[in-house]
C-alpha cells in the first residue's frame, strides 16, 4: 500500500508543477502580445481585448487542471452574476485560485491588483492591457475606477 501512496503522491507533485508552469508559460506568452497592444490600441478596445483574453485563458486553464486530475471545479454560481448590476466581489485567496476562478466567469470585470503583480514580467502587460487597476495608493484606485455605476 505505501508503494501506491508514493506513486499517488508523486503523481500530484508533478501535476501540480504542471500547472504552476503552465500558467507561468502562458501568462508570459500573453504579456509579450499585451506589452506591444498597450502602445497601439485605444484603451476602450485595450480594455475589451485583455479582460477577454485573460478570461479565457483561465477557463482553459481551469479545464486544463481539470483534465489533469489536479483539480475539479464547480463555478457555474458565477456565470448567474455576469449581468447583474455593479457590485464589489472579494475573495480572500485562500487557494491562490480564487480569482482565477473569477476572472474566467466574469470578464468585464475591473480587478484591483497588487502593485507587484502589475509590475510582474509574468502578469504586468496583460493586466495593464485589462485596465486592471494598482492597489499602491487608494487615491489613485478611487481616480481611475471612476465614479460608482460606471464601467471602469
Amino acid at each position: 500500500m505505501r508503494f501506491v501512496e508514493k506513486i499517488r503522491s508523486a503523481r500530484e507533485y508533478v501535476v501540480f508543477y504542471i500547472g504552476l508552469a503552465l500558467l507561468a508559460s502562458v501568462s508570459l506568452l500573453w504579456s509579450i502580445f499585451a506589452l506591444p497592444m498597450n502602445i497601439i490600441f485605444p484603451i476602450k478596445l485595450r480594455k475589451l481585448i485583455g479582460r477577454w483574453v485573460i478570461s479565457m485563458g483561465f477557463r482553459l486553464y481551469l479545464r486544463t487542471l481539470s483534465a489533469l486530475g489536479a483539480c475539479h471545479f464547480d463555478i457555474s454560481a458565477l456565470d448567474t452574476l455576469s449581468d447583474e448590476l455593479p457590485m464589489v466581489i472579494a475573495p480572500n485567496h485562500p487557494s491562490l485560485l480564487d480569482a482565477i476562478m473569477i476572472l474566467s466567469r466574469m470578464p468585464r470585470l475591473a480587478c484591483i491588483m497588487k502593485a507587484e503583480l502589475v509590475d510582474n514580467p509574468f502578469f504586468g502587460a496583460g493586466a495593464r492591457l485589462a485596465c486592471y487597476i494598482r492597489n499602491d495608493a487608494l487615491r489613485h484606485m478611487l481616480h481611475y475606477g471612476g465614479p460608482i455605476g460606471q464601467d471602469s
